[in-house]
């Protein structure tokens, strides 16, 4: 069992220190018990940490502060578990927490690599597509480069003379 001073608390639930004492007044108004040291100091367990967690989400979700801090002990006063039970318990709900979230982080790493793939097969088929386009331009450029050799062969040839033409030299 983890035992922390009230600046703990504070500093861990974000919330000030005198905020702090004034919900566990509250709560000990309330029939809540927060354990004390000898010099009457109060100090705080996981417990206490996770019922004034839940004070905060209830006044955080618009009910009041009184009312928020009734239904928590409402809730510990119906509560027979044991420390052992209740931080089983705890521990059950952080497991299924965690089990929703990794839940969620798979759906959405499912859906990423789904919108990779398209991605990648949108990129090949432009690659496809560029890949076509070059080899048509390739060959018109070697058909045209064909037909020059074919003109400067011809050019280069000398003309053929007929019978006449070589008889008289003309």
């Amino acid at each position: 069992m983890n035992v922390y001073s009230p600046a703990e608390v504070a500093r861990q639930l974000k919330i000030k220190p005198a905020t702090l004492r004034k919900y566990a007044i509250m709560l000990e108004e309330a029939g809540y018990k927060i354990n004390r040291n000898s010099q009457n100091h109060r100090y705080f367990t996981d417990k206490d940490i996770v019922t004034l967690q839940r004070v905060i989400a209830g006044r955080n979700s618009g009910i009041t502060l009184e009312e928020s801090i009734n239904n928590v002990v409402s809730i510990y006063r119906h509560n027979t578990y044991t420390n052992d039970t209740y931080n089983a318990i705890e521990s059950v709900e952080q497991q299924s927490k965690l089990m929703e979230l990794i839940h969620k982080q798979n759906e959405l790493i499912q859906e990423l690599t789904k919108q990779l793939d398209e991605r990648d097969n949108e990129i090949m088929k432009r690659l496809d597509q560029q890949e076509q386009r070059i080899n048509e331009r390739d060959k018109q450029l070697m058909n045209a480069m064909n037909e020059m050799l074919e003109s400067n062969k011809r050019l280069a040839e000398p003309e053929k003379k007929g019978f006449f033409s070589r008889l008289f030299n003309k």
